[in-house]
């Protein structure tokens, strides 16, 4: 027995020296990537423990209001209502300076257990597994491949928003760039940078991840309001004209080129999206049942939504009018229904402007009554007044081209919107009036559908025609998504128009489905060139990530983080700075020096004020020594001398690898 004991324990540690010895020398890929796969397990693991405490959180809230709601609806509004609240709770902690990662993670690990001890989160998970089946049981109505050609693009976006953030320019610029300032200066500081006094919702909830260290989760986060936002209406089409609907309204989604992108990026589009869709649903379920809660769900969805983007006040707009347009006859109903919608609305989304009255003096900064740091030129730089479209009609009635082919916009992922809103913007009207006809519910979900449509719509375009700033497809994004459902429908009404020799229906599904393979080919074939999971596992560095795609930010990063611990650096036609550990004054919209020039009439002048500032370094793009921006010189007509001027007072330290970005040291006196 001794014997077999002693052979046994001298063969194990035979095994443990034979195999030591083999992977260390061997070195297997699996062992030398073994810290990146635990970040990017802690990536995927925070982001599910952030949506299951939010969710947990939204289903404790909902189970008290007693609305009648599917399972579809319930897991929906949930989610949106419980992560919103975490968003406000980041921000709140910040504030007081309570935002520490190890804090934070407790936090979020003491809501999980009690929402697990109070059985909380089992419904969540019946009502999960009730959305799979239906999904999977109304895919049987659809062409087969909507369906697989939807978990391949989701199966991509996952794989993208596991990298380290590098192409998402707002997001390097603010929207991850923002809550990091929070984390790091322990609170809200007066800062120089008109976004970072932007509502700020979702980069309350980036916080979270953040405040540990996990910049990837940021970008899941986002692309879970993306599901949200494709599965609100997928669902609302499947209520209003049935499931095979429905699934063309995915098809719709598939067809955006940029909707993976930016769903895989720190944004915060898709969170302005779901919670604008959610609060048009709340108003519908409130025509449709007349209990008064409805509209506390509605205040909060149009809350959160103006906490996201200014641009969002049409949202509580529409909702009023529709409100006002519904009770004109009975004053005192109205009066309480408003107070009911507008003190939710307030209550979720006043905490952003209160902010910003405190801290600014302006709620809005910093437009209308600007603030700190604001003035004319900055005002006039920014607006970019004069440069739109105009108030030419033939520019005004050709914007769905140029939107849909997207050569004008503004940034290039963000604008290719597809082709198939143009397609199928005419069988809009069709299906509005045949519905419009029909003495049914679905008049009721036609107006409040088209109202906010409408309404978005109109303000885009009001703002192309007074400044290129707004060509971006993405913004109006919210005024296309609830045309959708119609579209969708429309698809369906492509039947009636078949013939025994001519299948206009047939037709359609082939093209539409290879258009989409195509678009879906694109997306893969870009993102498996980046290659965005050796990063996430850290078999490529972060530092060789970034400088593949994105080298010339890249350039920018490492002059910055060359400087010394203590220096004060100003940018110059640079607005990124997330990733930058030094302290950084970024160039919001380009305008530092520009503005600079204005304020200070010589160049002795605008030394001094940088040194009075603290400033100790000057990093500029290469390009800002040749502007070729008309802008600059109608607003600062000297701006070249001056510039000439100024590079000979500075001290040049060092130039990028690849000379796009120099290093400059301001001189003592």
């Amino acid at each position: 027995m001794k014997s077999r004991l002693f052979i046994s324990v001298t063969f194990i540690l035979w095994l443990g020296i034979i195999l030591g010895a083999f992977f260390v020398v061997q070195k297997p890929a699996a062992i030398a990537a073994a810290g990146g796969l635990a970040s990017m397990l802690g990536t995927i693991l925070f982001a599910l423990l952030f949506l299951c405490v939010g969710t947990g959180l939204g289903y404790f809230v909902l189970s008290r209001s007693n609305l009648d709601l599917i399972f579809s609806q319930r897991l929906m509004f949930s989610a949106g209502i419980g992560t919103g609240l975490l968003g406000l709770l980041g921000f709140g902690l910040a504030v007081i300076g309570f935002a520490q990662g190890w804090f934070l993670l407790t936090l979020l690990m003491v809501i999980l257990g009690v929402l697990i001890w109070k059985r909380t989160l089992s419904p969540a998970w019946q009502d999960l597994l009730a959305l799979r089946a239906e999904l999977v049981e109304s895919s049987k109505s659809a062409p087969a491949w909507i369906a697989w050609f939807a978990l391949a693009e989701l199966f991509f976006a996952c794989l993208l928003s596991l990298a380290p953030p590098a192409e998402a320019f707002d997001g390097l610029f603010y929207h991850l760039t923002v809550p990091s300032l929070w984390l790091r200066d322990g609170g809200i500081q007066l800062f120089n940078m008109p976004h970072y006094w932007y509502p700020s919702l979702v980069e309350g909830m980036f916080l979270w991840p953040l405040s540990v260290g996990l910049d990837s989760t940021p970008q899941l986060i986002h692309l879970t309001f993306g599901i949200l936002s494709v599965l609100l209406v997928w669902d609302w089409t499947r209520l209003l004209f049935g499931r095979r609907a429905a699934w063309w309204s995915i098809v719709i989604f598939l067809s955006m080129p940029s909707l993976p992108w930016l769903a895989s990026w720190a944004y915060t589009d898709l969170g302005l999206i779901f919670y604008s869709l959610a609060a048009l649903l709340a108003l519908s379920k409130w025509k449709d049942a007349s209990n008064e809660r409805w509209l506390l769900v509605g205040g909060a969805m149009a809350g959160f939504a103006v906490g996201i983007k200014y641009t969002s006040f049409v949202l509580p707009l529409v909702m009023l009018g529709l409100m006002v347009w519904r009770l004109r006859r009975d004053i005192r109903r109205l009066a309480v229904s408003i107070l009911k919608f507008g003190s939710m609305g307030l209550l979720v989304g006043f905490p952003w402007y209160l902010r910003n009255w405190v801290w600014t003096g302006n709620p809005v900064y910093p437009f209308v009554f600007g603030g700190p740091y604001w003035d004319a030129f900055r005002s006039a730089w920014y607006g970019g007044a004069g440069t739109g479209i105009g108030w030419n009609f033939l520019e005004i009635f050709s914007l769905p081209f140029v939107t849909t082919l997207g050569y004008r916009d503004v940034n290039y992922f963000d604008g290719r919107i597809g082709p198939f809103y143009l397609i199928l913007f005419p069988v809009v009207f069709w299906v509005i009036w045949r519905t419009w006809k029909e003495q049914n519910g679905r008049k009721k979900d036609v107006t409040i559908l088209l109202s906010f449509s409408l309404a978005s719509i109109i303000f885009w375009v009001l703002g192309v025609i007074q400044t290129d700033h707004l060509m971006q497809a993405r913004l109006l994004w919210p005024g296309l998504f609830p045309l959708i459902p119609f579209m969708a429908a429309g698809i369906l009404g492509l039947e009636s128009l078949d013939t025994p020799k001519f299948r206009l229906s047939f037709m359609f599904s082939a093209l539409a489905g290879l258009t989409t393979f195509f678009l879906l080919l694109d997306f893969g074939l870009l993102v498996m060139f980046r290659n965005p999971v050796m990063a996430a596992v850290g078999s490529e560095s972060r530092q060789a990530y970034i400088a593949r795609i994105q080298p010339k930010y890249a350039q920018a990063l490492e002059l910055a983080n060359e400087t010394p611990p203590d220096a004060f650096i100003y940018l110059l036609n640079e607005p990124r700075s997330y990733g930058m550990n030094r302290r950084v004054q970024p160039d919001p919209v380009n305008d530092n020096l520009p503005h600079d020039f204005h304020l200070y009439a010589a160049n002795t002048e605008l030394l001094n004020a940088w040194r009075m500032q603290g400033y100790t370094h000057v990093l500029a793009a290469k390009s800002f020594l040749a502007p070729d921006n008309a802008q600059v010189y109608a607003l600062a007509p000297n701006y070249s001398a001056r510039l000439d001027e100024l590079i000979s007072s500075l001290i040049e330290i060092e130039r990028s690898s690849k000379g796009d970005y120099i290093l400059f040291a301001i001189p003592p006196e």
